[in-house]
């Protein structure tokens, strides 16, 4: 009985203590946040007006010193116009290959876009919407409650890798699209999460694992020195029909949602396909055999595969809304030039990127909003004088790599070295 008691009362004093020491850490977190997170249990919040400087050690293809800057309205880019609903106004939405947090400010893809599009059409504006992590599901969110009282004309999804795996909603889309936590113990940690620093901070960790072990996190490969393995075919096709048969039909149809909200508002989407440096082939600058290598269990050969899968679901999709498609996983060489991991471009890489999504828009936007098009500048955009069919014909070269642009049968722009 006595030694019981003893038991008890240890257990007791354990627990005291882990709720004194928890309530010391919810207190310290609440008064001093050592990391920044977006999001607060399932709620998106976009840090406005703030600067960052970051040091990087760890990816030697990026600048050594990052800078990193949110406007007024949480995004990326000059701050919004006074006269908005007079300008062309562009937003592109995506995750963390949109966002681009390890390209200084003036060299992510949409800065160089916006660079390339302002000789050709005034007034202009072009902000960075990305956010780190994203998926459909959180574009919708973010379509819903910040791009629509904004009101842009044009919206660019560029979408996909956050995309697979996915059937259901994730905790972050839940609670903002109104959609209740599925099961007991995620709408516990949801609410949790919603009311404490230290649960919202746990969650945050847990996320950042299941990205980390999906390949979404942004790391310093070394090409060269990866592990390399082979599956069987019958491997490879029970991968592919598990995506197929589990989630490209739910893929489907959030990318239908985003057309059909985005258009009920007025806002004209574009489509744009992910490409990573995995596949078929040899890596020109390291030498590996980006087929081959190890992917947490699957070769690049597979994954890449599979990301066509989702690829193919948004053509089809884009085709059958007559959405524009820019099908820069097409486009994009599998070289370790462009791509310091995955799926994230290098300087480089942005500036390719960039110019290939600038030779599809440009005449997009001239032919949908021909009053914005500069005079000066009309052949520029849309080759040919004013009352001709409009085609691209962008006279100056890409900017970055030297190499031009050829053309598949089907129209998309290839570069050199590209699969079809």
């Amino acid at each position: 009985m006595y030694r019981a008691k003893a038991i008890f009362k240890n257990i007791l004093a354990i627990l005291f203590g882990l709720t004194l020491a928890l309530g010391a850490l919810e207190i310290m977190l609440r008064l001093f946040q050592p990391v920044e997170y977006r999001v607060k249990g399932n709620q998106l919040t976009l840090p406005r007006n703030k600067k960052y400087i970051f040091k990087n050690n760890k990816i030697d293809k990026l600048d050594p010193v990052i800078h990193y800057t949110r406007n007024p309205l949480g995004f990326r880019g000059e701050p919004p116009p006074k006269d908005f609903a007079q300008t062309l106004t562009i937003l592109t939405v995506g995750g963390s290959t949109t966002e681009c947090l390890h390209i200084s400010d003036g060299k992510t893809w949409p800065d160089l876009l916006a660079d390339r599009l302002k000789r050709k059409f005034k007034p202009f504006w072009l902000n960075n919407a990305g956010l780190d992590g994203h998926s459909t599901f959180g574009h919708l969110v973010l379509l819903q409650d910040y791009l629509i009282p904004l009101k842009p004309k044009v919206v660019l999804f560029f979408v996909g890798a956050n995309d697979r795996n996915l059937e259901d909603y994730s905790p972050l889309d839940r609670k903002s699209l109104k959609k209740p936590a599925a099961g007991f113990w995620r709408s516990l940690t949801d609410t949790l999460a919603d009311h404490s620093e230290v649960a919202n901070y746990a969650v945050n960790l847990l996320r950042y694992y299941r990205a980390k072990e999906a390949g979404l996190v942004h790391a310093n490969i070394d090409f060269a020195g990866l592990k390399t393995i082979d599956l069987t075919a019958e491997q490879v096709q029970a991968i592919l029909e598990m995506h197929q048969s589990r989630y490209l039909k739910p893929y489907e149809q959030r990318l239908q949602k985003l057309i059909d909200v985005a258009r009920q508002h007025g806002i004209e989407p574009v489509f744009i396909t992910q490409p990573m440096i995995y596949g078929a082939g040899i890596d020109p600058v390291s030498g590996a055999d980006l087929g081959r290598v190890d992917i947490g269990g699957i070769n690049g050969k597979t994954s890449w595969e599979i990301m066509t899968l989702y690829n193919e679901v948004l053509k089809q999709v884009a085709r059958q809304n007559e959405v524009l498609l820019i099908d820069l996983a097409a486009a994009m060489p599998k070289n370790s030039r462009y791509f310091y991991d995955t799926f994230h471009f290098t300087n480089e890489g942005c500036h390719l990127a960039a110019a290939i999504i600038d030779e599809h828009l440009a005449s997009f936007l001239a032919a949908k909003f021909p009053s914005y098009v500069i005079k000066d500048h009309q052949r520029l955009v849309t080759g040919h004088g004013p009352g001709q069919d409009l085609q691209m014909q962008d006279s100056q070269p890409p900017a970055g790599p030297p190499a031009p642009l050829k053309r598949d049968p089907d129209g998309a722009a290839r570069h050199p070295g590209s699969p079809h």
